[in-house]
Protein backbone atom coordinates (compact mmCIF):
# COMPACT_ATOMS: atom_id res chain seq x y z
CA UNK A 1 0.00 0.00 0.00
CA UNK A 2 1.29 3.45 -0.94
CA UNK A 3 0.23 6.97 -0.07
CA UNK A 4 0.76 9.94 -2.35
CA UNK A 5 1.92 13.52 -1.86
CA UNK A 6 2.07 16.24 -4.53
CA UNK A 7 4.94 18.70 -4.87
CA UNK A 8 5.71 21.76 -6.96
CA UNK A 9 9.14 22.02 -8.56
CA UNK A 10 10.15 25.55 -9.60
CA UNK A 11 13.22 26.09 -11.73
CA UNK A 12 15.41 28.90 -10.43
CA UNK A 13 17.85 28.65 -13.35
CA UNK A 14 17.53 27.22 -16.86
CA UNK A 15 16.98 23.47 -16.82
CA UNK A 16 18.23 20.86 -19.27
CA UNK A 17 17.24 17.29 -18.50
CA UNK A 18 18.28 15.67 -21.75
CA UNK A 19 16.22 13.20 -23.74
CA UNK A 20 19.27 11.75 -25.57
CA UNK A 21 17.42 12.63 -28.79
CA UNK A 22 18.62 15.07 -31.43
CA UNK A 23 16.24 17.24 -33.38
CA UNK A 24 16.14 17.40 -37.17
CA UNK A 25 16.69 21.16 -37.06
CA UNK A 26 19.18 23.40 -35.35
CA UNK A 27 18.76 21.91 -31.85
CA UNK A 28 21.28 19.17 -31.06
CA UNK A 29 20.18 18.28 -27.54
CA UNK A 30 16.50 18.29 -26.65
CA UNK A 31 14.77 18.16 -23.27
CA UNK A 32 12.70 15.24 -22.03
CA UNK A 33 9.05 15.40 -23.10
CA UNK A 34 5.87 13.49 -22.41
CA UNK A 35 5.26 11.09 -25.29
CA UNK A 36 1.56 12.03 -25.58
CA UNK A 37 1.16 15.70 -24.61
CA UNK A 38 4.66 16.84 -25.68
CA UNK A 39 4.95 18.70 -22.37
CA UNK A 40 8.49 19.00 -21.04
CA UNK A 41 8.95 16.54 -18.18
CA UNK A 42 11.54 15.39 -15.69
CA UNK A 43 11.41 11.61 -15.92
CA UNK A 44 11.03 9.84 -12.60
CA UNK A 45 14.43 8.17 -12.94
CA UNK A 46 16.14 11.52 -13.58
CA UNK A 47 14.31 13.11 -10.66
CA UNK A 48 15.18 10.28 -8.27
CA UNK A 49 18.81 10.32 -9.37
CA UNK A 50 19.15 14.06 -8.78
CA UNK A 51 17.57 13.95 -5.32
CA UNK A 52 19.58 10.85 -4.43
CA UNK A 53 22.86 12.53 -5.38
CA UNK A 54 21.93 15.62 -3.37
CA UNK A 55 21.04 13.55 -0.33
CA UNK A 56 24.19 11.43 -0.59
CA UNK A 57 26.32 14.57 -0.20
CA UNK A 58 24.66 15.25 3.16
CA UNK A 59 25.36 11.74 4.43
CA UNK A 60 28.97 11.94 3.25
CA UNK A 61 29.69 14.50 5.94
CA UNK A 62 28.03 12.78 8.91
CA UNK A 63 26.66 9.46 10.07
CA UNK A 64 23.95 10.90 12.31
CA UNK A 65 21.43 13.53 11.25
CA UNK A 66 19.21 15.04 13.94
CA UNK A 67 15.43 15.07 13.65
CA UNK A 68 13.27 15.81 16.65
CA UNK A 69 14.51 13.83 19.62
CA UNK A 70 15.81 10.98 17.46
CA UNK A 71 18.91 10.43 15.34
CA UNK A 72 18.53 9.12 11.82
CA UNK A 73 21.50 7.30 10.31
CA UNK A 74 22.24 6.13 6.73
CA UNK A 75 19.18 3.93 7.29
CA UNK A 76 17.26 6.98 6.03
CA UNK A 77 19.09 6.96 2.71
CA UNK A 78 18.59 3.23 2.23
CA UNK A 79 14.86 3.08 2.97
CA UNK A 80 14.09 6.08 0.73
CA UNK A 81 16.26 5.23 -2.29
CA UNK A 82 16.91 1.49 -2.05
CA UNK A 83 20.03 -0.66 -1.86
CA UNK A 84 23.37 0.98 -2.48
CA UNK A 85 26.54 -1.07 -2.12
CA UNK A 86 28.60 2.09 -1.68
CA UNK A 87 26.76 3.11 1.46
CA UNK A 88 28.00 2.17 4.92
CA UNK A 89 26.67 -1.01 6.50
CA UNK A 90 23.64 -0.69 8.73
CA UNK A 91 23.91 -1.51 12.41
CA UNK A 92 22.04 -4.55 13.74
CA UNK A 93 18.97 -2.58 14.84
CA UNK A 94 18.65 -0.85 11.47
CA UNK A 95 19.20 -4.09 9.56
CA UNK A 96 16.32 -5.87 11.31
CA UNK A 97 13.93 -3.18 10.14
CA UNK A 98 15.44 -2.73 6.69
CA UNK A 99 15.49 -6.43 5.77
CA UNK A 100 11.68 -6.52 5.92
CA UNK A 101 11.21 -3.69 3.44
CA UNK A 102 11.10 -3.54 -0.39
CA UNK A 103 14.70 -3.30 -1.57
CA UNK A 104 13.94 -0.85 -4.38
CA UNK A 105 13.29 1.91 -1.85
CA UNK A 106 10.10 3.03 -0.17
CA UNK A 107 9.49 6.14 -2.26
CA UNK A 108 8.34 6.10 -5.91
CA UNK A 109 9.24 9.19 -7.93
CA UNK A 110 6.54 10.01 -10.49
CA UNK A 111 7.45 12.01 -13.61
CA UNK A 112 7.32 15.76 -13.03
CA UNK A 113 5.21 17.48 -15.73
CA UNK A 114 5.46 21.11 -16.75
CA UNK A 115 2.33 23.07 -15.85
CA UNK A 116 3.34 26.72 -16.20
CA UNK A 117 5.81 28.18 -18.65
CA UNK A 118 7.02 31.80 -18.14
CA UNK A 119 6.63 33.82 -21.34
CA UNK A 120 7.52 37.46 -21.95
CA UNK A 121 4.84 40.09 -22.34
CA UNK A 122 4.49 43.72 -23.37
CA UNK A 123 2.65 44.47 -20.10
CA UNK A 124 4.67 42.56 -17.51
CA UNK A 125 8.10 40.96 -17.51
CA UNK A 126 6.34 37.62 -17.96
CA UNK A 127 3.14 35.68 -17.40
CA UNK A 128 3.00 32.08 -16.24
CA UNK A 129 1.30 30.42 -19.20
CA UNK A 130 -0.63 27.16 -19.28
CA UNK A 131 -3.65 25.70 -21.09
CA UNK A 132 -7.00 24.50 -19.82
CA UNK A 133 -6.30 20.99 -21.20
CA UNK A 134 -3.00 20.84 -19.30
CA UNK A 135 -4.67 21.88 -16.06
CA UNK A 136 -7.50 19.37 -16.53
CA UNK A 137 -4.99 16.57 -17.11
CA UNK A 138 -3.08 17.58 -13.97
CA UNK A 139 -6.29 17.61 -11.93
CA UNK A 140 -7.24 14.17 -13.26
CA UNK A 141 -3.79 12.81 -12.37
CA UNK A 142 -4.08 14.16 -8.85
CA UNK A 143 -7.51 12.57 -8.44
CA UNK A 144 -6.25 9.25 -9.77
CA UNK A 145 -3.57 9.37 -7.07
CA UNK A 146 -6.12 10.09 -4.33
CA UNK A 147 -5.45 13.84 -4.14
CA UNK A 148 -8.79 15.53 -4.82
CA UNK A 149 -8.37 19.29 -5.16
CA UNK A 150 -10.55 21.90 -6.78
CA UNK A 151 -8.48 24.08 -9.10
CA UNK A 152 -11.40 26.34 -10.08
CA UNK A 153 -11.07 25.33 -13.73
CA UNK A 154 -14.77 25.90 -14.35
CA UNK A 155 -14.03 29.63 -14.25
CA UNK A 156 -11.62 29.50 -17.20
CA UNK A 157 -12.64 29.94 -20.86
CA UNK A 158 -12.59 27.19 -23.48
CA UNK A 159 -10.56 27.64 -26.68
CA UNK A 160 -9.38 31.18 -25.92
CA UNK A 161 -6.01 32.69 -25.17
CA UNK A 162 -6.47 35.12 -22.30
CA UNK A 163 -4.62 36.89 -19.53
CA UNK A 164 -6.25 36.90 -16.13
CA UNK A 165 -5.78 40.63 -15.82
CA UNK A 166 -7.50 44.00 -16.12
CA UNK A 167 -6.19 44.74 -19.61
CA UNK A 168 -5.32 42.73 -22.69
CA UNK A 169 -1.68 41.86 -23.35
CA UNK A 170 0.60 40.34 -25.92
CA UNK A 171 2.37 37.31 -24.53
CA UNK A 172 5.24 36.45 -26.86
CA UNK A 173 3.46 36.40 -30.26
CA UNK A 174 -0.02 35.71 -28.87
CA UNK A 175 -2.49 38.56 -28.42
CA UNK A 176 -4.53 37.73 -25.32
CA UNK A 177 -7.72 39.45 -24.28
CA UNK A 178 -8.30 40.35 -20.65
CA UNK A 179 -10.47 37.86 -18.79
CA UNK A 180 -12.01 38.45 -15.38
CA UNK A 181 -12.08 35.17 -13.46
CA UNK A 182 -11.65 34.01 -9.90
CA UNK A 183 -8.47 31.95 -10.08
CA UNK A 184 -7.34 32.59 -6.52
CA UNK A 185 -7.32 28.86 -5.70
CA UNK A 186 -5.17 28.07 -8.72
CA UNK A 187 -2.69 30.87 -8.01
CA UNK A 188 -2.44 29.97 -4.35
CA UNK A 189 -1.90 26.25 -4.95
CA UNK A 190 0.91 26.78 -7.45
CA UNK A 191 2.41 30.05 -6.23
CA UNK A 192 1.49 31.93 -9.43
CA UNK A 193 1.07 35.71 -9.49
CA UNK A 194 0.39 36.63 -13.14
CA UNK A 195 -1.46 34.01 -15.15
CA UNK A 196 -2.23 33.53 -18.85
CA UNK A 197 -4.24 30.64 -20.26
CA UNK A 198 -3.62 29.80 -23.92
CA UNK A 199 -5.77 27.70 -26.19
CA UNK A 200 -4.24 24.34 -27.08
CA UNK A 201 -2.82 25.46 -30.41
CA UNK A 202 -1.06 28.53 -28.98
CA UNK A 203 0.26 26.58 -25.99
CA UNK A 204 1.60 23.77 -28.17
CA UNK A 205 3.42 26.34 -30.32
CA UNK A 206 4.93 27.86 -27.16
CA UNK A 207 6.13 24.42 -26.06
CA UNK A 208 7.71 23.82 -29.45
CA UNK A 209 9.52 27.15 -29.18
CA UNK A 210 11.48 26.58 -25.97
CA UNK A 211 14.71 28.59 -25.73
CA UNK A 212 17.95 27.05 -26.92
CA UNK A 213 21.47 28.05 -25.99
CA UNK A 214 24.63 27.77 -28.03
CA UNK A 215 27.39 25.77 -26.32
CA UNK A 216 30.95 25.46 -27.50
CA UNK A 217 34.00 23.40 -26.72
CA UNK A 218 37.26 25.30 -27.14
CA UNK A 219 40.77 23.98 -27.59
CA UNK A 220 43.62 26.50 -27.62
CA UNK A 221 41.05 29.23 -28.17
CA UNK A 222 39.54 27.53 -31.22
CA UNK A 223 36.07 26.04 -31.54
CA UNK A 224 36.17 22.24 -31.54
CA UNK A 225 32.47 21.53 -31.18
CA UNK A 226 29.56 23.98 -31.40
CA UNK A 227 26.14 22.66 -30.41
CA UNK A 228 22.70 23.97 -29.44
CA UNK A 229 20.94 22.87 -26.30
CA UNK A 230 17.22 23.22 -25.55
CA UNK A 231 16.32 24.46 -22.05
CA UNK A 232 13.26 24.90 -19.89
CA UNK A 233 13.55 28.52 -18.69
CA UNK A 234 13.90 29.65 -15.10
CA UNK A 235 10.66 30.15 -13.12
CA UNK A 236 8.95 27.27 -14.91
CA UNK A 237 6.64 25.25 -12.67
CA UNK A 238 6.39 21.44 -12.65
CA UNK A 239 4.03 19.12 -10.76
CA UNK A 240 5.35 15.86 -9.34
CA UNK A 241 3.96 13.16 -7.05
CA UNK A 242 5.89 11.01 -4.60
CA UNK A 243 4.33 7.70 -3.55
CA UNK A 244 5.60 6.30 -0.29
CA UNK A 245 5.22 2.86 1.28
CA UNK A 246 2.73 2.57 4.11
CA UNK A 247 2.25 -1.11 4.91
CA UNK A 248 4.36 -1.73 7.99
CA UNK A 249 4.33 -4.36 10.67
CA UNK A 250 3.80 -2.37 13.87
CA UNK A 251 4.06 -5.35 16.21
CA UNK A 252 7.86 -5.29 16.58
CA UNK A 253 9.33 -2.59 18.81
CA UNK A 254 13.05 -1.90 18.98
CA UNK A 255 15.16 -1.08 22.03
CA UNK A 256 14.17 2.61 21.79
CA UNK A 257 10.46 1.85 21.73
CA UNK A 258 10.15 2.54 17.99
CA UNK A 259 8.17 0.39 15.55
CA UNK A 260 9.26 -0.05 11.94
CA UNK A 261 6.50 2.39 10.98
CA UNK A 262 7.91 4.96 13.44
CA UNK A 263 11.39 4.51 12.01
CA UNK A 264 10.28 4.96 8.40
CA UNK A 265 8.15 7.99 9.24
CA UNK A 266 11.17 9.57 10.93
CA UNK A 267 13.28 8.80 7.85
CA UNK A 268 10.67 10.22 5.47
CA UNK A 269 10.26 13.34 7.61
CA UNK A 270 14.00 13.97 7.44
CA UNK A 271 14.06 13.30 3.71
CA UNK A 272 11.13 15.63 3.02
CA UNK A 273 12.45 18.42 5.25
CA UNK A 274 15.77 18.35 3.37
CA UNK A 275 14.07 18.36 -0.03
CA UNK A 276 11.80 21.29 0.90
CA UNK A 277 14.60 23.34 2.44
CA UNK A 278 17.45 22.90 -0.02
CA UNK A 279 18.10 24.03 -3.56
CA UNK A 280 18.49 20.84 -5.60
CA UNK A 281 20.33 20.59 -8.90
CA UNK A 282 18.52 18.54 -11.55
CA UNK A 283 19.79 17.57 -14.98
CA UNK A 284 22.95 18.46 -16.87
CA UNK A 285 25.47 21.29 -16.72
CA UNK A 286 25.66 21.81 -12.96
CA UNK A 287 29.04 23.50 -13.37
CA UNK A 288 27.47 26.38 -15.30
CA UNK A 289 24.50 26.78 -13.00
CA UNK A 290 21.80 24.87 -14.86
CA UNK A 291 19.01 23.02 -13.09
CA UNK A 292 18.82 24.74 -9.69
CA UNK A 293 15.33 23.97 -8.41
CA UNK A 294 13.20 24.37 -5.30
CA UNK A 295 10.52 21.99 -4.04
CA UNK A 296 7.37 22.87 -2.13
CA UNK A 297 4.25 20.96 -1.16
CA UNK A 298 1.27 21.60 -3.40
CA UNK A 299 -0.62 24.47 -1.82
CA UNK A 300 2.43 25.73 0.06
CA UNK A 301 4.37 27.20 -2.89
CA UNK A 302 6.52 30.21 -2.09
Amino acid sequence: MYKNRAYIIRTKTNLHVGSADSGFGIIDKEVQRDSISNLPVINGSSLKGAVRDHFREELASTNDLPIGDDRVKPFTFRVIFGDDEDEKKLDDEDKKSYDKLPKQGLVKFIDARLLFLPLRSNKRPYYHVTSLSTLKEAQAQLRDMGIDLSLGLENLPENKSVVIDKASAQVEDVVCEAFDADVSALKSLFGIEHLAVFNDEDFNEALEGLPFIARNSLKNGKSENLWYEEVVPRESVFLSILSYYDNFDTSRVNSKGKTDKDRFENAFTLFESKVLKDHIQIGANASIGYGICTFSKLGEAQ
